[in-house]
């Protein structure tokens, strides 16, 4: 009754409320993650793999760029993570903290595990690790790239395991967190290959901005711009097929909310963004220079498509869990109050953020 119109709607205002917040933080909070995991992996592979060309592919813009901000967006991941944190709590009370119990030590050392991976950033920051060998810049890289792939498998299996109430019991007997392993390699892979895209986007709007500041705006940009479109192509080419062959995985009655009235729309949202985004890439591609008017047209998609996955994410969940159980979690929520306090919260948090991003941005320019 409650997946019979477009989500979130349908349920209590209450729960409407927290749906909505939930999906809008979330979405902020990947833009940070997604600069963190794709930029990582993408440091990684330049690093191992510096290529035949001068300079190599480590000393190009797109890596040193990634290398100079990922200690800062991890931070920004990390803070903007707090809210969508807070009110997965709120609505999936008992899915998730069961699922935080079955998931045991792996769970428990998401924290540690991200400490090293902060440090490690900052080490590969400086100059020393210039002096290193390849064989050590490698290692060193591929322990950060590991180190947030660790990460999102544990949110992955989070996941997996709350929507998987029948499974409780044996996975607390056996041990076993994952039930299947073909679920969760595409749903892992659907994220993964979703979110080069996203930090593609933001280091084409860092470049450009580079770009503006030392030339005029047609000057042609080819290696980074090229660089990044075919990464954001292929990106979302991969996400694209895994995230239907993950759909596959999916129970019926699942697939019947998603290509139902619950999910349809946001469908539409999603083919139209992903398709705006590939046209925009590709021509991109063809000029090789960012043109500030296609990547706006880029990051409005982008949002289209981050929003809409979002959501079909949350369908997939809802539609998995007590209904009944989430709307009189979300109702005891919003009787407690402190709805002001939140927004003062958050537009306090907003703006320290952007007064970080502008001292950092500083900082970098008179380096």
């Amino acid at each position: 009754m409650m997946l019979e119109t477009t989500f979130p709607f349908g349920f209590e205002a209450s729960t409407t409320f927290y749906l909505v917040l939930y999906v809008l933080t979330w979405v902020l909070h990947v833009a940070f993650m997604g600069y963190v995991l794709a930029g990582s992996f993408y440091v990684a592979w330049a690093t191992v793999f510096p290529g035949k060309s001068l300079p190599p592919r480590s000393e190009q813009p797109i890596c040193e760029l990634l290398r100079e901000w990922i200690p800062f967006m991890l931070s920004g991941a990390i803070t903007a993570g707090v809210a969508p944190l807070l009110f997965v709590q709120i609505i999936y009370r008992q899915e998730f903290y069961t699922a935080n119990l079955l998931l045991g030590w792996r769970w428990l050392m998401v924290i540690p595990v991200l400490i090293v991976a902060f440090y490690l950033l900052y080490l590969l920051k400086s100059r020393a690790v210039a002096t290193w060998s390849l064989a050590a810049r490698g290692i060193t890289v591929a322990g950060v790239a590991g180190s947030f792939l660790f990460v999102a498998f544990c949110w992955t299996t989070n996941h997996l395991l709350g929507i998987n109430r029948d499974g409780w019991a044996n996975s607390y007997e056996t041990g076993t967190v994952v039930a299947a392993a073909l679920p969760l390699v595409l749903r892992l892979l659907t994220w993964v290959a979703g979110v080069f895209p996203v930090m593609c986007l933001i280091v084409a709007w860092q470049l450009a901005g580079r770009d503006s500041m030392s030339s005029s705006s047609d000057t042609p940009v080819s290696p980074p711009a090229r660089a990044l479109a075919r990464m954001a192509i292929g990106g979302l080419l991969v996400a694209v097929i895994s995230g239907t062959a993950y759909a596959t995985q999916l129970p019926d009655s699942v697939r019947q909310h998603l290509l139902g009235a619950a999910g349809q729309a946001w469908l539409y949202a999603v083919g139209a963004g992903v398709v705006l985004q590939v046209f925009g890439w590709v021509h991109m591609l063809r000029q090789r220079e960012f043109c500030h008017r296609t990547l706006s047209v880029i990051s409005v998609a982008s949002l289209v498509t981050l929003t809409g996955t979002a959501s079909l994410r949350e369908i997939v969940r809802v539609s998995q869990v007590d209904l009944l159980s989430i709307v009189q979690n979300c109702r005891s929520a919003a009787d407690v109050g402190g709805f002001a306090l939140f927004v003062v919260c958050l537009v306090l948090n907003i703006l320290l953020v952007g007064v970080c991003l502008l001292l950092t941005r500083t900082g970098l320019r008179r380096q």
